[in-house]
């Protein structure tokens, strides 16, 4: 399936939804779509959503977009660092290791020794080694 531009504004519409699974599913499937657009929309969802879904969904859309979303590469590291939910800050450090910005390896390498979720740890490693491939 194929999306047309009026689609595309109407998944960047939801984004500001008040339901919290319509922004995370517009989010993941902007980022399913490769919405390089939406990378400013995503970065904010991740500052000041108060929804963990909606932030890992935002997290997981912007390293889907890959090189296109360096410009989030500070949230996602804070968000990585600050998040409070294991889910968002392991959707974070993966979407650091598919953007490859050499910047977050000190970050990624600091969560890969201290984070408290063992998953978190082995997920910010593979960031590591896929940015240095």
């Amino acid at each position: 399936m194929t999306y047309d531009e009026r689609q595309i504004q109407q998944l960047l519409k939801n984004l500001k939804d008040r339901d919290g699974w319509i922004r995370s599913n517009a989010a993941s499937r902007l980022g399913e779509l490769h919405v390089k657009e939406a990378v400013k929309e995503l970065t904010k969802l991740l500052k000041v959503d108060r929804d963990s879904l909606v932030r890992s969904s935002a997290a997981s859309a912007l390293g889907n977009l890959g090189v296109e979303a360096k410009e989030a590469v500070e949230v996602l590291i804070e968000t990585m660092k600050t998040d409070q939910i294991v889910g968002v800050r392991l959707e974070a450090a993966v979407a650091l290791g598919n953007i490859g910005n050499n910047e977050a390896i000190p970050e990624l390498t600091q969560l890969a020794l201290d984070d408290e979720d063992i998953r978190v740890r082995s997920w910010a490693a593979d960031a590591i080694r896929k940015i240095k491939q």
